[in-house]
Formats: C-alpha cells, sequence, structure tokens
C-alpha cells in the first residue's frame, strides 16, 4: 500500500483523505455525531437555496468573516450547540478541496480526516484502499500549513499500527514520512497546532475553544466518507 502526501491538489485514482484541521475537517466530524450529513458549498448563494428546502443549519466563513446570511461560523464549537438535519458548509479551503477533487475523477473515495478522528479515519482507508491512500492538507489558500501536516502525520501514525497489525505491506513517500517525522513526538505536535500561524489568529478573534477542540486525538470514533455531493458517517 503507497501512502503519499499532497497539498491542496490530488493525483491519486484510489483514496484519498482531505484534512483542514482548523476547522472545516473537525467540524465536519464534530458536526456528524448530531447532523445526518454535511453539504459543503463553494458560495453563499448555494447554501441560501438549500435551506429553502431542507432543515438546515448554514455554517461557514471566508477568511475568518462569517456570512451575515449564515448561523453559525465554522466552529466545531458552535456545531455542538445546533442540531438539524444537515449542516451547509463553506470554508475558504477544505470544502474547495473535496469538490475539486471529484471534479477531476468522481470514483476516488474521499474521507475527511483530523485529529479527533484520526484512528478510525485510518481504519476505513485500509479498508478501502485498493493500493494508494492520499493525505491531501488543504492548507490556507493552497499554500502549506504545519496544522494540516500534523493532521496528515498523526493519522500515517496510526495507519502504520494498523498496518502492523493486519500484516500489510505500506511503502511511505518522503512526504509522508516527512509527517510522520513531524508527529513521533505527539505532545509537542498537538502543542504547535495552537502556535501556528491559524491557531494564534484563532484564538485572537476569540476561537480557542474551537482550537482546543481541534487538538483533541480519537475523541471520536467514526470516520465520514464525502461522495455525491455530501458528506455522512461510515
Amino acid at each position: 500500500m503507497q501512502i503519499k502526501v499532497s497539498l491542496f491538489n490530488s493525483t491519486t485514482n484510489d483514496l484519498a483523505i482531505v484534512i483542514d484541521l482548523l476547522r472545516a475537517s473537525t467540524t465536519i466530524n464534530v458536526a456528524l455525531k448530531k447532523f445526518n450529513k454535511v453539504i459543503p458549498v463553494n458560495n453563499e448563494e448555494k447554501a441560501l437555496k438549500i435551506k429553502e428546502t431542507e432543515d438546515a443549519i448554514l455554517a461557514g466563513e471566508q477568511d475568518l468573516k462569517v456570512p451575515e446570511s449564515f448561523d453559525i461560523s465554522n466552529s466545531p464549537k458552535a456545531v455542538q450547540e445546533k442540531s438539524a438535519d444537515v449542516l451547509v458548509l463553506k470554508t475558504t479551503n477544505g470544502t474547495k478541496v473535496l469538490e475539486s477533487i471529484k471534479m477531476r475523477n468522481n470514483n476516488v473515495k474521499v474521507l475527511v480526516g483530523t485529529a479527533i478522528n484520526a484512528k478510525a479515519v485510518a481504519q476505513k482507508a485500509i479498508e478501502l484502499a485498493t493500493d494508494e491512500i492520499e493525505l491531501i492538507m488543504a492548507g490556507r489558500h493552497e499554500e502549506f500549513t504545519i496544522e494540516d501536516a500534523i493532521g496528515v502525520g498523526l493519522i500515517i501514525q496510526e495507519i502504520i499500527e494498523i498496518s502492523k497489525e493486519l500484516d500489510i505491506d505500506i511503502k511511505l513517500e518522503e512526504s509522508a514520512l516527512a509527517a510522520k517525522l513531524l508527529t513521533d513526538n505527539t505532545d509537542k505536535a498537538v502543542q504547535l497546532i495552537k502556535n501556528s500561524l491559524s491557531g494564534q489568529r484563532l484564538v485572537s478573534l476569540g476561537y480557542g475553544d474551537d482550537v482546543g477542540i481541534c487538538q483533541e486525538i480519537n475523541t471520536i470514533d467514526f470516520a465520514s466518507i464525502y461522495d455525491d455531493g455530501q458528506i455522512t458517517k461510515l
């Protein structure tokens, strides 16, 4: 099994895991504890149209600002305090990556992973992949962010452990090995999330509780999959 890491753009034809640790991937998986599905969108108009026909909460941000017509931010803490059938989510980076993967190849299996479900998403990836797992960092405006690399590394650590238990041979490309090494010291890696540029910016804007949730590891025991325009539990 080949394990590789990409930034924003996907190249796999097998299975991809999208990581936007601060905050889309975390918000999505937290939401699926209470909501039946998450629908990612790339514009406000589409979100508002969905709400006309669905029991939906609109969550989102553009460069950390909440659109006036939305109910809440792209916030795992705020999502915990809401409930409906559908969470409609618009974000600056993560939702764009999800859509771009399916536009390139609709047959790619796409999971949503982060620190809070690292073990669960690693398990499902191994079950569903044929011969390649690509971990895709959403980044910020298509540029590298340390927190997404940490999220990738935490999932790779779980893939390694599960592969050993199942006697599956895996090969880490250099990018995957680098992410794995970044998280060999888990405590320091988790602290880096808060100290990252994105983490510090969120704290300064009053989203410190969100950062705390995003730093948690394996607090959710399910993976989530993006297919046919929506994200559901696996």
